[in-house]
């Protein structure tokens, strides 16, 4: 194999492992449907305070302290890019927090943390803080995970990361071509 194939190779490679999808987690992040049915999972609590989350101003469902973890609901189909708007209802203070950036909680503060393509279940996880002011920070009060679910805009580090595989791609096979000029 010649040194302009390697750098092919190493560079296709390098690409590939950027635009494979990764297990992202970031703290205010936007929710859009990818299409068709959308499945929600709950899955566990760590809270002390009582919560239920609503989707889209629907029916509260998912009571953190009497619901099994695994249980499901289909909550219908939704077209590709429908954003979600996920709320926890705070039973015991009367808050309610939104997943996003916070604008529109109270506290202005982002209170859901989302974990895209989960490494273990591969569905979109979200873990909620339940205290004004960002409480411990655990995002460990109320979690649940969804199919057919991903976050409206990819990180910038991501974007980045695939904009440099990118680039090293293009320079590579620049060079190669130039090599045999």
């Amino acid at each position: 194999m010649s040194t302009s194939t390697k750098r092919i190779a190493a560079a296709a490679a390098l690409f590939a492992a950027f635009a494979a999808p990764q297990a992202q987690a970031a703290l205010g992040d936007t929710l859009v449907a990818t299409g068709g049915h959308v499945i929600i999972r709950f899955e566990g609590s760590d809270a002390g305070y009582d919560s239920l989350i609503s989707v889209n101003g629907g029916a509260q469902i998912f009571a953190n302290h009497s619901t099994a973890a695994g249980t499901t609901l289909d909550l219908g189909s939704f077209a590709a890019g429908t954003q979600l708007d996920i709320v926890l209802h705070v039973v015991t203070t009367g808050e309610a927090f939104h997943t996003g950036s916070g604008t529109g909680n109270a506290d202005s503060l982002a209170h859901a943390n989302v974990i895209y393509n989960h490494q273990e279940t591969g569905r979109t996880w979200i873990g909620f803080e339940d205290i004004r002011g960002g409480g411990d920070r655990d995002y460990n009060d109320h979690q649940f995970s969804f199919t057919n679910v991903q976050t409206a805009v990819p990180e910038p580090g991501t974007s980045a990361l695939m904009l440099a595989g990118l680039v090293g791609v293009g320079a590579v096979a620049r060079r190669s071509t130039t090599a045999r000029y």
